[in-house]
């Protein structure tokens, strides 16, 4: 069962994995020699595996050994795909980090997959056999492997082509290529006589058209307001405007509706300018509502005014930095308007301290909420 050079190769994992266990436990399990250690024990395995999977390439006659050193090469596009992939890591570096990692994912596919071709056309001067035994090494991994690199690229290619252009001309490219692609399925169903070559002409046009218009937007950059936007972070938490006042961003196009209510443990009206709770369950009034410690929590907030209101929850101050500048810590919701409501999701990690309790306010209504935590 195992060849000589197998049991060379397995003394010498299992030589590696008691040294690294050893030096994890004696020395240092973060230190750089373990680390090599376990890659020593990984890669002898590795090498003892294909040891023993390929019988150290022993034949049994001469007449065998003579044909299994007749070398046969068949074409393989893996070297384009190499060489596609060196190409997109060097753009990447150029350019985005997302296309050097895209190119780097490529490069070192397209390498295995060269190697085990490689190898697999050395096994004998048989091409069917040789063909038979890449598919028994690697076979189950190709089509998964080769998939998601195909999808991964034309997302990412896509995507940066609807990031570049504006969004009414996103609409109309969304619309062209859905109409294209079903018309060409169907026509491609309606006469199967037109498939096979007819279907790898359309898959090359479209490919070089997709990477073409990818690369040119991903050189091209972001349109412009996507930019400011990422720039100036407009969207985030710590850029909330939780004033009576419409926000410039925060307030655009605010979903006045609730779908999920699951998760609600009370909820906030505004009522002739006046605030007011209900906990879940009670159909009274309160004056402070109770919320678990560290648990993600949402409070229901409802206007029955008609001019347009925001739920704010004040979580209290924290010292900025090593300063003795305090800073206000706290969230809120989007304008809402008459008979809207929208959901405020807070998680609090500390109790609430009696003598500066958490509250919910309104900007612009009388009276406040205190929020308990245990």
């Amino acid at each position: 069962m195992f060849t000589p050079g197998s049991k060379y190769f397995l003394g010498l994992t299992g030589l590696g994995l008691v040294s690294a266990v050893l030096y994890c436990f004696l020395v240092n399990p973060s230190d750089l020699g373990a680390y090599a250690l376990f890659g020593l024990f990984i890669s002898a395995a590795l090498i003892a595996g294909f040891s023993i999977f390929t019988r150290d390439g022993d034949t049994d006659t001469v007449a065998e050994a003579v044909e299994a050193n007749t070398e046969t090469t068949a074409p393989s596009f893996w070297p384009l795909v190499f060489a596609l992939g060196g190409a997109l890591t060097l753009l990447g570096i150029a350019t985005n980090e997302i296309v050097f990692v895209l190119g780097l994912a490529v490069l070192i596919g397209g390498a295995v997959e060269w190697v085990i071709d490689d190898w697999a056309e050395k096994a004998s001067a048989d091409s069917e056999f040789n063909a038979f035994v890449r598919h028994r090494a690697i076979g189950a991994l190709d089509y998964p492997g080769i998939a998601a690199v195909v999808l991964g690229v034309v997302a990412f290619l896509f995507s940066r082509i609807m990031l570049t252009v504006s969004k009414d001309e996103a609409s109309i490219i969304f619309i062209i290529v859905s109409a294209l692609i079903f018309a060409t399925g169907f026509l491609l169903a309606a006469k199967p006589a037109l498939r096979g070559k007819s279907t790898a002409i359309i898959s090359v046009v479209g490919a070089l058209i997709l990477a073409v218009a990818g690369v040119t937007s991903a050189l091209n950059g972001e349109r412009k307001e996507l930019v400011k936007y990422a720039k100036e972070d407009v969207y985030s938490i710590s850029n909330r405007d939780c004033g009576e006042e419409e926000g410039k961003y925060y307030d655009h196009e605010a979903n006045g509706s609730v779908s999920l209510r699951s998760g609600v443990i009370a909820t906030v009206f505004v009522e002739d300018g006046k605030i007011r709770a209900q906990e879940v369950g009670l159909k009274r009034d309160v004056e402070s509502i109770t919320i678990p410690r560290s648990n993600s929590t949402t409070i229901l907030f409802r206007n029955l005014d008609s001019e347009e209101y925001r739920l704010v929850a004040n979580l209290g101050e924290v010292k900025v930095g090593t300063t003795d500048v305090m800073e206000k810590v706290g969230t809120c919701t989007q304008l809402t308007g008459k008979n809207e409501e929208q959901a405020l999701t807070v998680t609090i990690p500390k109790p609430s301290n009696p003598e500066a309790p958490y509250t919910l306010t309104v900007p612009g209504a009388t009276g406040e909420i205190k929020v308990v935590v245990p």
